[in-house]
Order: structure tokens, then C-alpha cells, then sequence
């Protein structure tokens, strides 16, 4: 027979064991639990992940270009006004048509347009699927019609190789790639480390919106711009003048074109050969004819 005082210890060490076994099971169910919990959580990151890639993989028709377009162009409306002047309107609309005509896009989805902003501010700007903007401030800035055609060319050059789609597809690149990172991060060192991501991603979207196409970008639309302007009938030697009335104008302005695009300096030295090329082997641009033209148009302004 076992000892009453045995019996109880043995009771006792029993309901002890039973009570550490449910505790540890208690400890491991809520382990589980979290464990769960997180894995549903990452399991959507990349589900999110798998979807920004495959996103980033579609191709943008030309007709979801040119609503994007519209809608980048309607906030820059929101900034600007509209400069209400027909004449004027009409005519950049002219040479943006004896550019796109000779060129090798003369048509894309709902065509080119460009519009005159209400502003000193000397800038060009340009959207997917054809929209162009001049400042009255460049109009004001050009010394002819050739150069006036630079810059027009300049951003027909920005469509035509379709940067803007570009940029849009890098960022929908980067979206993915802090989307996937997110994804594998958030398993090891929780929402510092998501936050961290999610403010670099705001970063990069500012960058994109505030900063312009990059460098390689604004050297390849020099050099298409030269290469139509030649195509077109316009000297693309008023390239060059341009950008060294830009480089000028570099020491005392600090928006506009001096805000978006690299250095005039640099972008002389990038296109020197295209612009040269470009000119090769004709005397006669038949300049003097638009003079007049050029002249009364800016008149109006």
C-alpha cells in the first residue's frame, strides 16, 4: 500500500504536469495563432507582390496613353492657365504639324496638340499620347521660328520614343520591387522596416512627378529633335542656339526648363554631333522665309 503523504505528492505533481502541459499548450496555440496570423499577412504581400510584377509586365495601348495623357495634362492646367490666343495657338500647332508630318509617327492615337500657357515662366512640357505645352515666357524666348521648332521637336522627340511610357513602366517596376521586398522584410524585421520602404516609395514618386525625364532621355529627344527638325525643312543648327540662349538665361533663372532638364552645357555637348549630322550638306533652310511670319506672331504676345 502507497503512503497517504505519497499519494497526496503524487496528486499533487499530477495536477501540477497537467497544469504546465495546458499552459504550454495555451503558450503554443497562441504561437500558432500568430504564426498563422502572419503568414496570412505575408501571404498577401505577395499575392500584392506577384500582382504590382505582373502589372508592371502589361503593355499600354495607345489609347490608355493618351487618356493618361489627358489627365497629366488636365493638373498642369489645375497649375497654369491657358494663354487665349489664336493666333498664336494656331501657329505653334502648325509647325508641331509640319514636324509630325515628316516624321516617321505622323499619326498616333487622336494626334498631336499643343497648347500656350499663361506664363513667363520659360518651359516646354509633354505628355503621353501627344499633348504639348509652351510657355508664353519661351515663345517670348525664341529668336526664330527655327527655334521655336527646336523646342517643339524637342518634345515631339519625348513622344515619339515613348518616355513617358517608360517612366511609367519604371515605376511600376520600383512599385514592385518595394512591393516584393516588403513582402520578404516584413517576415524579419516588422514595420520599421515596411515604413522605411513605404517612405522611400514616396520619395521615388516625388522624384518621378517634380524632376523630368532622366538625363539619357532629354540627350535621346536632342538628338531625334535634330534628326526632325532636318526632316521637317528647319535648320537644326537652331538647336544649338537654343540651348546656348538657355545656358545664358541657366545663371539667373531657377524654374521651368533649368528645373526639369539637365544643363544646357551638357546638353550642347550630348548633341553637337546630331546637330551636325543632321545639317550636313545643305546651305539654304529657307530661314528668311518665316521671319515675317515668326515676327507678326510674336507681335501678339
Amino acid at each position: 500500500m502507497v503512503p497517504l503523504f505519497l499519494a497526496v505528492i503524487f496528486l499533487a505533481s499530477c495536477e501540477t504536469t497537467d497544469k504546465m502541459t495546458a499552459g504550454m499548450q495555451k503558450a503554443a496555440d497562441k504561437v500558432t495563432e500568430k504564426g498563422q496570423a502572419m503568414s496570412d499577412k505575408n501571404r498577401v504581400k505577395i499575392d500584392e507582390s506577384r500582382a504590382a510584377i505582373a502589372k508592371s509586365k502589361e503593355e499600354i495601348t495607345p489609347e490608355q496613353e493618351y487618356y493618361i495623357g489627358r489627365e497629366v495634362a488636365s493638373k498642369i492646367l489645375g497649375k497654369y492657365k491657358l494663354y487665349q490666343n489664336s493666333t498664336a495657338t494656331e501657329y505653334v500647332n502648325e509647325i508641331c504639324t509640319a514636324i509630325t508630318s515628316s516624321s516617321d509617327m505622323p499619326d498616333i492615337y487622336n494626334g498631336y496638340h499643343v497648347a500656350i500657357l499663361d506664363s513667363k515662366e520659360i518651359n516646354a512640357i509633354s505628355t503621353p499620347g501627344g499633348h504639348i505645352f509652351v510657355t508664353r515666357g519661351l515663345l517670348k524666348c525664341a529668336s526664330s521660328e527655327d527655334e521655336l521648332a527646336a523646342v517643339i521637336a524637342h518634345e515631339i522627340g519625348h513622344i515619339q520614343l515613348g518616355h513617358a511610357v517608360k517612366s511609367i513602366k519604371t515605376s511600376r517596376l520600383n512599385e514592385a520591387a518595394l512591393s516584393a521586398l516588403d513582402a520578404a522584410g516584413s517576415i524579419v524585421t516588422g514595420s520599421a522596416y515596411q515604413k522605411g520602404l513605404g517612405d522611400a516609395a514616396d520619395e521615388l514618386m516625388t522624384t518621378l512627378s517634380t524632376t523630368g525625364y532622366s538625363k539619357t532621355q532629354e540627350f535621346e529627344a536632342d538628338a531625334k529633335a535634330a534628326s526632325l527638325m532636318a526632316d521637317a525643312g528647319y535648320n537644326p543648327v537652331a538647336l544649338r542656339a537654343m540651348l546656348e540662349d538657355l545656358k545664358e538665361r541657366e545663371k539667373t533663372e531657377t524654374s521651368g526648363l533649368v528645373k526639369t532638364h539637365p544643363s544646357a552645357s551638357s546638353r550642347l555637348f550630348q548633341a553637337r554631333g546630331y546637330i551636325r549630322n543632321a545639317a550636313y550638306g545643305t546651305k539654304d533652310w529657307g530661314e528668311d522665309k518665316r521671319t515675317a511670319r515668326f515676327a507678326s506672331i510674336k507681335g501678339t504676345l
